[in-house]
């Protein structure tokens, strides 16, 4: 669904901390990334997931707002958040997820695009932690 990696031109304060200790700089952002940066987009993402409330509906269904809908995978400065469950088909699966965000489907006419939305909206709260996280670093080996 999503990836958030980081971009050159909003960590340029970040590297030239990053200068001061290179050999330790790697791992601290990444488990920072892994943990909290991870916390923070799925909130921001599960935000934006819209509900549908089609009047025709019977049954009370488990919503991907109101469950623990994702999955996330880590990459070497960045990470991925997937819809955990695979196919929309498949019982207990919030693959459907991607018909709103996507356009896609007669139901859907308009791209919603809440999860890329939602990363946008969780970078600022995940550079602060990398700031903060770095910060710690620096004062404890400087």
């Amino acid at each position: 669904m999503s990836a958030f990696e980081l971009e050159y031109e909003a960590i340029e304060k970040l590297e030239e901390k990053m200068r001061l200790l290179p050999n330790k700089m790697e791992p601290t952002i990444n488990t920072i990334l892994h943990t909290d940066g991870i916390r923070i987009a799925i909130e921001e993402i599960t935000k934006l997931i819209p509900v549908s409330r089609s009047k025709w509906s019977v049954r009370n269904k488990t919503h991907a707002k109101d469950s623990n809908w994702s999955k996330s995978e880590k990459m070497n400065l960045g990470f991925r958040i997937l819809a955990r469950g695979g196919a929309a088909n498949k019982k207990g699966s919030f693959g459907y997820l991607v018909f709103p965000n996507e356009g896609r489907g007669s139901h859907n006419p308009l791209e919603q695009r809440f999860a890329e939305r939602g990363i946008q909206n969780a970078r600022p709260r995940i550079l602060e932690e990398l700031h903060v996280g770095i910060d710690k670093l620096l004062e404890e080996e400087l």
